[in-house]
């Protein structure tokens, strides 16, 4: 009988034990989570968007020193709750100088921290570059979305009937202003575009005008082995005064 008793004593002090070591882990530091993009209501938005031009320029000059023709690398910037950036994790590498130039010029990015509920939180922005030496393109790619397929999307009207719908900024007329804008399309299975981001502008209301012309074109859909699939396209606008 006294074996039994202390048996069961011995039992109950155990539970304690473990709920109180529970109820210990249960306060967990919200300082240190960090909440994926899928995680949170809002997605981290740099601030200045002109600083991916500035990546992608000293990018590009590295890539044609080194006679080097595309790179496609993937990093994960943690954005605390006010907005800086506290850690950078290199998720692909293909040149460490590379890694040396993202990490060096990314780590004073300022950001509109993501949230949840309305509060703002640690979260992860993820930062993938497809470079190249002559066409260079930056973004934040959809793992949804196919970047090569068997067939490409092909804009309805081509490049021809997409430059016609757009409307010359007066601002960037007044200022002189040309280039090329490169937008990033995300294409459903039905040719029908998803969304669109800027990857590389000009600024004075030309990016603005080449995302709208995109979003209202239509695409024939991207297709693998006869199967429609998303797929993401990088499309260059020109802006050109006559």
């Amino acid at each position: 009988m006294k074996t039994k008793l202390f048996f069961l004593i011995a039992i109950y002090l155990v539970l304690i034990s473990c709920e109180n070591v529970k109820d210990k882990n249960s306060l967990i530091d919200s300082n240190k989570i960090w909440f994926s993009e899928k995680m949170v209501d809002t997605e981290a938005e740099i601030l200045d968007s002109s600083l991916n031009n500035k990546l992608i320029d000293k990018i590009t000059s590295y890539l044609k020193t080194e006679k080097r023709q595309f790179l496609n690398s993937e990093y994960e910037l943690m954005v605390n709750r006010e907005g800086g950036v506290d850690q950078i994790a290199i998720q692909r590498s293909q040149y460490p100088i590379i890694d040396s130039i993202v990490i060096v010029s990314v780590k004073n990015w300022k950001f509109n921290a993501g949230t949840i509920s309305g509060e703002n939180v640690n979260s992860i922005y993820p930062l993938k570059l497809q470079i190249f030496a002559n066409e260079p393109t930056i973004g934040i790619y959809e793992p949804d979305y196919l970047v090569t397929i068997e067939n490409m999307p092909e804009l309805i009207g081509g490049l021809e009937g997409l430059q016609s719908k757009i409307k010359y900024p007066e601002i960037a007329k007044r200022a002189g202003i040309e280039g090329k804008v490169y937008v990033l399309a995300f294409i459903d299975e039905n040719g029908n575009v998803a969304g669109a981001k800027i990857i590389k502008g000009i600024g004075a209301g030309c990016d603005e005008a080449a995302l709208d012309a995109v979003k209202q074109s239509k695409f024939t859909p991207g297709r693998q082995k006869g199967e429609p699939f998303k797929v993401q396209v990088a499309i260059p606008i020109i802006f050109k005064l006559q």
